[in-house]
């Protein structure tokens, strides 16, 4: 490779850095349990969410999880970072977070816990925090 094809190739990769469009953004229930893992989102209704449009039922006031044992649920909120701002959009949606099994549950009722509880899960990479990962052991 000569040095003006070098010099073109890092022009390149850099202007394809500058123009790259936002990753997707998810939230990740993990049951690392032996037990069936229950997560129930109550959505507030009065809030508009277009972000919130992969429930099935419209007029559903919830999304609710079955997890099996040593299973995976994903929910996808399309294309973002999860900033403290997005974080605050979303939980604003929301009335309540409970998630159970047969030897846990936490129940999230205001909208300062749930802040912070899914904050506290965020993670990502370098400067972008994309995915919020709960783990329930």
């Amino acid at each position: 490779m000569t040095k003006l094809q070098f010099k073109n190739f890092g022009l390149l990769g850099i202007i394809f850095l500058c123009l790259s469009c936002d990753p997707p953004h998810s939230i990740t229930f993990i049951n690392s349990s032996d037990s069936e893992l229950k997560v129930k989102l109550k959505i507030d209704t009065t809030i508009t969410n277009y972000d919130l449009n992969y429930i099935e039922n419209k007029n559903a006031d919830s999304i609710v999880f079955n997890i099996k044992e040593k299973d995976t649920a994903q929910l996808n909120f399309g294309i973002g970072t999860w900033s403290d701002s997005e974080i605050r959009k979303h939980v604003n949606s929301f009335r309540e977070i409970d998630i159970e099994n047969a030897d846990f549950r936490k129940v999230l009722k205001s909208k300062r816990k749930m802040v912070e509880f899914l904050t506290k899960h965020r993670e990502g990479g370098i400067g972008w925090k994309t995915k919020i990962t709960i783990e329930i052991e």
